[in-house]
C-alpha cells in the first residue's frame, strides 16, 4: 500500500517539476557560437558636420545636429526663489519620426503644455516637438542636467549635478540604449539581430528583446535589477502571440514562482488560460 501511495505521489509531483523547469528556462537562448556586441565597443557615429566644423575651425550651430537642422527652444518655471530653465532643440513637423518598438525612451517637447515629456504614447493632433540635439537644465544659474539627444532618445554624454555642482550621475547612451548594453547576432556580418540585451551598472535593466531569423520578435519583457519582472511575451515567427508568462511585480519577491497565463498554438488558437477551470 505504501509502494502504491509514494508512486501515485511521484506521478503528481514529476509533471509540475517538469513544468516548473520549462518555465524558468523558457526564455533562455541556446548560443552554440554568440555572437555578442557591447555597445560601448562600438566606434561612436560622430556628426559629420561636427567634425567638419572643428577641423575648419568654424563657429558651431548648436540648431544642426547630424546634418538635421533644428529649433530652439526654451521653458523657464519659478517657484519661490528657485528658478528651473531647460535649454533644447527639437526637429521640425516634417523631420517627424514615430517611436519604434525597441525604443527605451522617447522625449518630445509639448508645445501646448510647455513641457518636456517622456512617452511613446502620441495623439494625432498633438502638437509636439523631437527633442534633437542639445539640452541643458539649470537650477538658477548652475547646470543640474545636460547632455545630447538624438530623434527623442538621449544620446552620447549624458551628466548630471546637484545644486552645488557636485557629480551625481553621468552615463553614456547610443541612441537611447545604455553603452553597456549587448547586441547578439546570428551571423558574422552581424545582419540578423538575435537579441538586445539592455545592461545598466553591469545589471539586466529595462526592456529585453529576442529576435527570429526573420526579424520579427520573439520574446519581449523587463529586468530589474538583473531579475525578469512583470509581464513577459512569446511570439511565433509569424507575429502571433505564443505564451504570456507572469514574473513578481518586484525583484527578488520570494515566494512568486513564475507561471504561465496563457499560451496560443501556431494558428493563434488558445489552448491553455490559467483564469479558467
Amino acid at each position: 500500500m505504501k509502494s502504491l501511495l509514494y508512486s501515485l505521489c511521484l506521478l503528481t509531483i514529476l509533471p509540475l517539476m517538469g513544468q516548473e523547469k520549462s518555465i524558468v528556462d523558457l526564455f533562455k537562448i541556446d548560443y552554440e557560437t554568440p555572437l555578442t556586441i557591447a555597445l560601448k565597443d562600438l566606434k561612436a557615429e560622430e556628426d559629420p558636420d561636427l567634425v567638419q566644423d572643428i577641423k575648419k575651425k568654424k563657429k558651431l550651430n548648436p540648431k544642426i545636429y547630424y546634418g538635421i537642422k533644428g529649433k530652439k527652444g526654451f521653458i523657464k518655471k519659478t517657484r519661490g526663489r528657485n528658478t528651473t530653465s531647460e535649454l533644447f532643440y527639437f526637429l521640425k513637423d516634417k523631420d517627424f519620426e514615430s517611436p519604434s518598438l525597441f525604443d527605451q525612451n522617447f522625449y518630445y517637447f509639448d508645445r501646448k503644455k510647455k513641457s518636456i515629456v517622456n512617452s511613446k504614447k502620441i495623439k494625432e493632433d498633438q502638437k509636439i516637438g523631437l527633442l534633437h540635439g542639445k539640452y541643458v537644465k539649470k537650477l538658477n544659474d548652475n547646470i543640474i542636467e545636460e547632455g545630447f539627444y538624438y530623434k527623442g532618445k538621449k544620446h552620447m554624454r549624458w551628466v548630471r549635478f546637484d545644486r552645488n555642482d557636485i557629480l551625481q550621475d553621468k552615463e553614456i547612451y547610443w541612441k537611447g540604449w545604455t553603452q553597456q548594453s549587448l547586441l547578439r547576432f546570428y551571423d558574422l556580418k552581424r545582419e540578423n539581430l538575435r537579441e538586445v540585451i539592455p545592461i545598466h551598472f553591469g545589471d539586466r535593466q529595462g526592456t529585453y528583446f529576442a529576435f527570429h531569423l526573420n526579424g520579427n520578435v520573439a520574446a519581449t519583457g523587463k529586468y530589474v535589477f538583473d531579475e525578469k519582472v512583470g509581464l513577459w511575451r512569446e511570439y511565433y515567427e509569424n507575429k502571433r502571440s505564443k505564451r504570456e508568462i507572469k514574473y513578481p511585480k518586484e525583484p527578488f519577491q520570494k515566494g512568486s514562482p513564475p507561471s504561465i497565463l496563457r499560451e496560443w498554438n501556431k494558428k493563434g488558437i488558445l489552448i491553455y488560460d490559467s483564469r479558467k477551470p
